[in-house]
């Protein structure tokens, strides 16, 4: 399991006093209230104190970059955060600890390969599953996606209609 997960990209400098522009990728930009730190590399090595937040906006300034000029620097930088900063529900989990989760046939049980990626799309997830023979292309969505869990791995009820490739 990953710790820093990413948070978004900082975009262009706004106004003078060292806001940027903030393209947050977690389910809102709400999520990350509260959070006082973000991180420049996937390690949590090169964190940023966050001075001001404003999700509504989405903006960001950092503690040490309080003006356009020094900002600047940042832009089109991808920021982390870490995973147990936020309060995340039980029952929640981040879609980065369900890759390379063995994904099982439900009526089955037989193992049909691992889940590869998780694309996002305006339509919700789709779930990318490689076999030793077959590809899926899958909607994360009920009629399909039986139960998930990072201990028991993913079950599903495969369709062939989801099937990529011959």
């Amino acid at each position: 399991m990953k710790r820093f997960l990413e948070a978004g990209r900082l975009n262009s400098p706004r106004g003078i006093k060292g806001e940027l522009k903030f393209s947050c990728w977690c389910d809102s930009p709400d999520y990350l209230e509260g959070v006082e730190y973000l991180y420049l590399d996937p390690k949590g090595e090169k964190k940023l104190k966050i001075a001001l937040y404003r999700p509504n906006i989405p903006s960001i300034v950092f503690e040490g970059y309080e003006d356009r000029t020094s900002c600047a620097v940042l832009t089109g930088r991808t920021v982390y955060f870490d995973r147990y900063d936020p309060a995340l529900p039980a029952d929640v989990i981040y879609n980065d600890d369900l890759i390379d989760l063995p994904v099982f046939d439900a009526d089955s049980g037989e193992q049909v390969g691992k889940l590869a990626r998780i694309d996002e799309t305006i339509g919700g997830f789709l779930y990318y599953i490689v076999g030793e023979e077959k590809e899926y292309l899958m909607p994360a969505v009920d009629r399909y996606i039986v139960s998930v869990d990072v201990e028991k791995g993913i079950h599903v009820r495969l369709d062939e209609g989801l099937r990529i490739g011959s």
